[in-house]
């Protein structure tokens, strides 16, 4: 009987097993794209068949519709640990029962374990772009991936010698080829024509993905300029404002899918690099400029209302004292905005663990405590580095 029971049960087995394998392949993709990211890195070891359909680029982009992963504010910390400086750099959302504190955190890497320096500049679409001088990398925070981006050994302004040098790269998505790319943007400043300084200007580019290792491009950059924010793609396309002949302000404007860029006309107002970011505003391209916000407690916005006729309007923002005082004179910056259009500034001071949401339709701000983050009585440098809320599955 023993031996006719366990016969049963692997015929059982074996028929749960036909069973499975007659599932239908556009149901099983259903179902892994209801998983969490963190079983999918699992579920890649199950077979080469798994690996290969969670990298696809179906899979990927799948996945990115149905997900609906919390918002993480990204950030650096930096203490020193038996007289060894480390780097973290961990990630925290909201907590669901409170709009007043940010108590969860996940650490996704110790920097000091990596070939890693540098500054992080923006996060786009879960990629991370890290600069430091020339040389940039890109980490996936879904997949923790990190590549270091090859070496431009082309460009005559990076290997020039030259006193200043301004090197910018933004990550962009080019919604015609479903590619990413990566821009560089090298500029310097020429002999002085007069009384007027005149700029040099390189542009490059990079795809990102695939396993054949691609290298940098470079592409007609018709009116020398210089960079002055950290570009911003919306609706294909990529924007950043800069200088051209001394201080006069331009929008420069880069098509992702064409690599043609335009220059439009600024908003008339005297942007300072340090205090300006450029924002999503409704569905539309915004300039927040911040010079006055902790000593008039006012700032501006400017949203482009029409592209194609680069017509823009500008609204002065004024704060109320009880505003002004969630500041307490500490210097702050733009990191981005929320899916609900919440402006997110955060202090440029180290070691405030904090940040500041205010809804530009209703006026409203609030201040945002970051609880129980790793080493907190150690860190001596905390820097917010982004915002994002999208799981990225490809494979750099």
């Amino acid at each position: 009987m023993k031996s006719r029971s366990k016969g049963l049960r692997g015929s059982d087995v074996c028929k749960r097993h036909e069973a499975l394998l007659a599932i239908p392949f556009d149901l099983v993709i259903e179902i892994l794209t209801r998983l969490p990211a963190k079983s999918l890195m699992r579920f890649k070891s199950v077979s080469n068949v798994w690996s290969s359909l969670i990298r696809s680029q179906y899979f990927t982009n799948r996945y990115q519709t149905v997900s609906s992963p919390a918002p993480c504010l990204y950030m650096g910390l930096s203490f020193f640990e038996h007289s060894h400086l480390k780097c973290m750099l961990i990630s925290v959302s909201p907590s669901p029962d409170s709009d007043t504190t940010i108590s969860s955190f996940d650490t996704h890497q110790d920097l000091t374990d990596l070939a890693l320096r540098g500054c992080i500049t923006h996060v786009f679409r879960g990629l991370m772009c890290i600069v430091d001088g020339a040389s940039a990398q890109i980490y996936n925070t879904t997949t923790r991936q990190l590549v270091v981006l090859p070496k431009i050994e082309e460009s005559s302004i990076i290997d020039g010698d030259h006193k200043l040098k301004n090197i910018k790269y933004h990550i962009g998505h080019d919604p015609v080829q479903d590619r990413y790319k990566v821009v560089c943007t090298v500029a310097t400043t020429s002999d002085k024509n007069g009384e007027c300084t005149t700029y040099m200007t390189e542009q490059w580019v990079l795809l990102l993905g695939g396993d054949i290792s691609s290298r940098w491009r470079k592409i007609p950059c018709q009116s020398s300029h210089f960079p002055l924010t950290q570009g911003f793609t919306i609706n294909g396309r990529m924007y950043y404002l800069a200088w051209i002949r001394d201080l006069h302000h331009v929008l420069m404007s880069l098509d992702t899918s064409s690599e043609e860029i335009s220059m439009l006309q600024a908003p008339e107002d005297n942007f300072c690099p340090l205090t300006v970011t450029l924002i999503e505003c409704s569905e539309k391209l915004a300039i927040v400029h911040y010079i006055d916000l902790e000593t008039e407690g006012m700032m501006k916005l400017w949203v482009m209302e029409d592209a194609e006729k680069n017509q823009w309007s500008c609204k002065t923002l004024v704060f109320q004292s009880s505003q002004v005082g969630l500041f307490n004179k500490i210097k702050l910056g733009v990191v981005g905005t929320t899916r609900n259009g919440e402006v997110i500034f955060a202090p440029h001071d180290t070691a405030y663990f904090y940040i500041i949401l205010y809804d530009l339709q209703k006026n409203h701000m609030r201040k945002v405590e970051i609880k129980e983050t790793p080493n907190r009585h150690l860190t001596k440098f905390c820097e917010a580095a982004g915002f994002d809320d999208v799981e990225n599955l490809m494979y750099l």
